[in-house]
């Protein structure tokens, strides 16, 4: 079963549309549907134009993936009329004043000071090589690092409220930015999208900003890449942000004719990767072991590409409903608790990362970002409660 690209993008292209005339302008799922659009249908469009597309890509199968990527806004768009976001969203930074988070200036200040350090070190060896040399250059914490600046990133609620909190922030998300650039990764572009999205969200102005840090953003992630690969920063690059088509196609081929369907059997190892000293092979590395084995490239993957692992086409639009949903529920709760303002945040990251990976990163991000909140929260509690004696007795 497939479908015309040319009628997918025209129809998925409407998601966006639809969601501001029902929903009003400031829909946040709404931009979030554009960035997957993006992401998702860029190489499509790029194919049906006559441009380059990821190498490996069957072509064979861009209609079939293109009705995967149908369903998957299918399935965004029904839960997202079904769930209306609220309108009377306060911001979130004001409840915040009520607690004393004294350990949120210390985790981002620490932060900066680890990639500072590890910048300066590294110092020229930044500056040439492959993007894998450069995170050789990193050294062993990079990806630890940057999963820690995820979770220090979706504390902004809770630094914002203190002249010292948006001191510290500001700051690690400069060091942040800077460090990615310098490795070559283009994590930071989820991030500062989702920050964005937040705060105007809160602040009741218009959208138009970050429609235009978004633009800015996907100039950048698409410099970034060519600088990366040797490549011309040209409109094919632009369109060609990420493997996502490539990933579906390659699944469809071979699932179920190769390999059978998983039956989520792939969300059950997300939740065992979960468990210590029990790491599960990631999908990305099942790729590579079975497209280009031995290579030390890496292809990532994506969240259809899972879905239609596990249970064919009929399982895509059921996991995007779903995930938008939880996206619904915590955006409609970000004034109501820090946590909820976090978590938020926190998901929005996730899931525009995830998009172009699998549920196990999802998940672990989620879940490792809820400790963090939990402890942050747990030694922000004790210490406030304490008399100041009591606080500085350990020091002495």
């Amino acid at each position: 079963m497939s479908v015309d690209p040319w009628y997918a993008v025209a129809l998925a292209g409407l998601t966006v549309p639809v969601l501001l005339l029902v929903r009003g302008r400031r829909d946040l799922l709404a931009y979030l549907a554009a960035y997957f659009f993006v992401f998702g249908f860029g190489p499509v469009v790029s194919y049906l134009l006559g441009g380059a597309i990821y190498f490996g890509t069957n072509t064979m199968l861009i209609g079939r993936a293109s009705l995967g990527l149908l369903l998957a806004f299918a399935g965004v768009l029904a839960a997202g009329l079904l769930v209306r976001q609220r309108t009377d969203l306060s911001d979130p930074a004001e409840d915040a004043a009520e607690h004393h988070f004294p350990l949120v200036p210390v985790v981002l200040v620490a932060l900066s000071l680890y990639a500072a350090v590890v910048l300066v070190l590294g110092g020229s060896g930044f500056l040439v090589g492959t993007k894998l040399d450069r995170i050789g250059v990193a050294g062993p914490g990079h990806y630890d690092y940057l999963l820690l600046e995820m979770l220090a990133c979706s504390l902004y609620f809770m630094a914002a409220h203190t002249s010292v909190g948006r001191f510290a922030y500001r700051l690690n998300l400069v060091v942040y930015v800077v460090y990615c650039v310098s490795t070559g990764e283009r994590d930071f572009v989820f991030v500062l999208f989702a920050l964005i999205l937040h705060r105007e969200l809160v602040s009741g102005r218009g959208f138009a900003r970050p429609v235009v840090w978004g633009l800015a953003l996907l100039l950048g992630a698409t410099a970034l890449f060519s600088l990366r690969g040797g490549g011309p920063a040209d409109a094919g690059q632009v369109l060609n942000q990420g493997s996502v088509l490539f990933v579906d196609t390659w699944v469809m081929a071979h699932v179920p004719s190769v390999d059978p369907y998983a039956h989520g059997a792939t969300y059950l190892d997300a939740l065992v990767n979960l468990v210590p000293g029990h790491a599960q092979v990631p999908l990305s590395q099942w790729l590579v072991d079975r497209y280009a084995p031995g290579s030390d490239s890496g292809y990532g993957f994506s969240l259809t590409g899972e879905a239609y692992l596990n249970f064919g086409l009929a399982g895509i639009p059921v996991l995007f409903a779903g995930l938008t949903l939880v996206h619904r529920l915590l955006v409609n709760r970000i004034d109501r608790a820090p946590v909820h303002a976090y978590a938020s945040l926190l998901f929005t990251i996730a899931w525009m990362y995830g998009f172009r990976g699998e549920s196990a990163s999802m998940l672990k991000t989620c879940v490792y970002g809820l400790v963090f909140y939990g402890l942050i929260r747990l030694v922000s509690v004790s210490v406030k409660d304490r008399a100041p004696e009591e606080v500085l007795r350990p020091c002495a």
